[in-house]
């Protein structure tokens, strides 16, 4: 009896010392979970209706063919243990569908100053969280941005807006107005997920080229 109780306290103290040190990560997991249920709320209740459906089946059969019944009915609980795994792993593969529109746009500011902005439209029906991790090139490894940012709350319908000078992203990532490779700007969720654009560098110098002759010419 002692060695239980003994056992239970050891348990319960490295639960805490895990649920301490892993905070961050099983908070953002149990955020994942509950933003999925609400996405797929219809999905899963269908999904559960038809699990415990199947179960009243089983359970049916056994008190109608009592003969062999636990085996049967073994069977049939196994049949939709599967057939529910089948069901949660397409709805986590399915719902990871990016729900944001991520463009750019052009600015020439006052002091001729050259800045691409950066745009995430959120286009589902809940509110996300979202940190601007920058541009890089398209065979870089690290993100550059110019202050370190915070994650935003991005509302329903709403978007959240960045900018960088084209200097700066010039400066680093060591690019001049030649560079014939891409760049790619991303935005990502706090469970890592991201959501990024590729951007034809040559295409946005040319871009601003034209921009400029035309504020010339006027």
């Amino acid at each position: 009896m002692i060695f239980l109780v003994v056992i239970a306290i050891a348990l319960f103290i490295i639960g805490v010392i895990v649920g301490v040190e892993y905070k961050h990560e099983i908070d953002t997991k149990i955020a994942f979970f509950k933003r999925k249920y609400r996405e797929n709320k219809k999905e899963v209740i269908v999904s559960g209706i038809g699990i415990l459906f199947g179960l009243m089946v089983g359970v049916s059969i056994t008190l109608i063919f009592p003969k062999n019944s636990i085996g049967m009915l073994a069977d049939w609980i196994s049949s939709v243990g599967t057939l529910g795994a089948v069901i949660v792993s397409l709805w986590l593969a399915t719902g990871r569908k990016s729900r944001l529109k991520i463009c750019h746009g052009q600015n020439i500011k006052k002091s001729h100053q050259k800045e691409i902005y950066f745009i995430a439209y959120n286009l589902s029906d809940i509110s996300i969280s979202l940190e601007f991790y920058g541009v890089k090139k398209k065979e870089d490894k690290v993100f550059k941005r110019e202050f370190e940012l915070i994650p935003q709350r991005v509302k329903a319908g709403e978007f959240q807006k960045q900018s960088l000078e084209v200097s700066f992203i010039k400066k680093e990532l060591g690019i001049d107005d030649n560079y014939k490779g891409d760049i790619i700007c991303c935005f990502a969720e706090p469970d890592g997920s991201k959501h990024c654009e590729t951007i034809n560098w040559q295409k946005e110098m040319l871009k601003f080229k034209k921009a400029q002759a035309k504020i010339t010419d006027n």
